[in-house]
């Protein structure tokens, strides 16, 4: 069984475990951004190693963008040093540090918790910061301040529709029902909807939906809630009351259904486009519908790779290092991933840019992402996510209440931090 290719925060997180054995493989800016001036010339010479754990398509971006910031800027010397994402994380956690990390997003807690690194408020002004889109921000926030800068915002579910059998996707959940129901012939094996049913990773948008969140403003797990209980009655109502979703679908199944012809819209994110455009289907991308009860859209977590810097004293090596970071996330470098990777873009300027307007694809994904939130680095995340993993199997199998299962999750998850604490 091999892993998809999923969000790196889906294959790696402890807690995860189970989502990461069960999903088979499954598993981005205007071109015409001049490059921007990379900040003042930085004297004397400086050399800079970074670390990342990037793809090797992605590395062939890291490079050529270096190579043009070095070009501008002769005096600073980039060095790149490649690691697994495991050796990246055992170094930093070890008291190692290079002068610049770049990482996904949940390699946020070992930053943070290094004495080597320094939040991006000390490197970086409010006015710079407001240019990225908040959950691209989100994703790299511990205790209170954020860490690493984004220079992509992506992997994040959205919904995805068959072009054949949907004109236009609904634009709230009352609608988005009745269509559902229209199109659902169970007789058939033919359903409105297909996705993961029991994975939490899926739940998580309509808690958003419904005004609450996984965590307080303090980082503790929040699942005893009138939101969860509510997302919990959601899911269920489309699964048993309105029977418009199969009666069990894990991952494959899910994207089968919709490949298939047999299912009208999916849940699925980034990750899969490539493989839904090799099936030949006609497919268009939206965003989740606007919650009918109370006017929210849906917040499905995303995750970015971002530029962690190392504190110093040296003001040289500061100044270079602001530099670089400026240049590897600005508008112009962003272009490059979306034109080169299909990255889509964390600066808001970015993502509005005629490059992404002209795709449908990318601009379904892109109002998506508009409204998504930073997948959280707080620890808690390693209990929250086996305890509505559980919660939410009991209430689907209708083993539990919604209200009965967001107890149980509560009480999991606290049972869970407080034996953390003990060690």
């Amino acid at each position: 069984m091999q892993l998809c290719h999923l969000p790196k925060a889906l294959r790696t997180m402890a807690g995860l475990v189970v989502l990461a054995a069960t999903l088979l493989t499954a598993c981005s800016a205007d071109r015409a951004a001049p490059a921007p001036s990379a900040g003042p010339t930085v004297a004397p010479a400086v050399q800079l190693t970074y670390w990342e754990e990037e793809a090797d398509d992605g590395d062939v971006v890291l490079d050529g963008l270096a190579a043009e910031f070095m070009r501008q800027n002769p005096s600073i010397k980039i060095e790149r040093v490649h690691l697994s994402y495991e050796e990246l994380v055992d170094r930093i956690e070890s008291g190692a540090s290079a002068d610049l990390v770049r990482c996904i997003s949940d390699c946020t807690a070992a930053v943070a918790r290094s004495p080597r690194f320094r939040p991006a408020a000390e490197l970086f002004d409010r006015a710079f910061l407001a240019d990225f889109l908040p959950g691209a921000l989100e994703a790299a926030r511990f205790d209170g301040a954020i860490w690493g800068i984004p220079d992509h915002y992506d992997d994040c579910l959205a919904l995805i529709y068959n072009q054949a059998l949907v004109e236009a996707p609904a634009g709230d959940t009352d609608a988005w029902i009745a269509q559902l129901k229209a199109l659902t012939r169970a007789a058939e094996d033919r359903y409105g909807l297909a996705y993961f049913l029991e994975e939490p990773y899926w739940l998580i948008p309509w808690i958003g939906g419904f005004g609450g969140w996984i965590l307080d403003e303090a980082g503790r797990p929040t699942l005893d809630t009138p939101a969860m209980i509510a997302a919990l009655r959601f899911v269920g109502r489309l699964h048993d009351a309105e029977r418009v979703t199969p009666p069990q679908a894990d991952y494959d199944v899910a994207l089968d259904y919709f490949r298939q012809g047999r299912a009208a819209y999916l849940i699925d994110g980034t990750w899969s486009l490539e493989r839904l455009r090799e099936a030949k289907i006609a497919f268009g991308v939206a965003a989740l519908p606007r919650v009918s009860a109370t006017g929210l859209m849906p917040t499905p977590v995303a995750t970015a790779h971002h530029w962690f810097a190392a504190a110093t004293d040296d003001a040289d090596r500061r100044a270079a290092a602001r530099a670089f970071i400026e240049f590897m996330t600005s508008a112009h470098a962003q272009g490059r991933w979306l034109e080169r990777a299909q990255r889509l873009p964390s600066r808001r300027a970015v993502a509005a840019s005629p490059a992404i307007a002209a795709d449908p694809l990318l601009a379904g994904m892109m109002a998506q992402l508009s409204v998504a939130r930073g997948l959280p680095a707080a620890p808690a995340m390693r209990c929250i996510w086996p305890a509505m993993r559980s919660g939410l199997a009991a209430a689907m199998a209708g083993q539990a209440s919604p209200e009965a299962a967001a107890r149980a999750m509560q009480g999991e998850v606290d049972r869970c931090m407080a034996e953390k604490a003990g060690r």
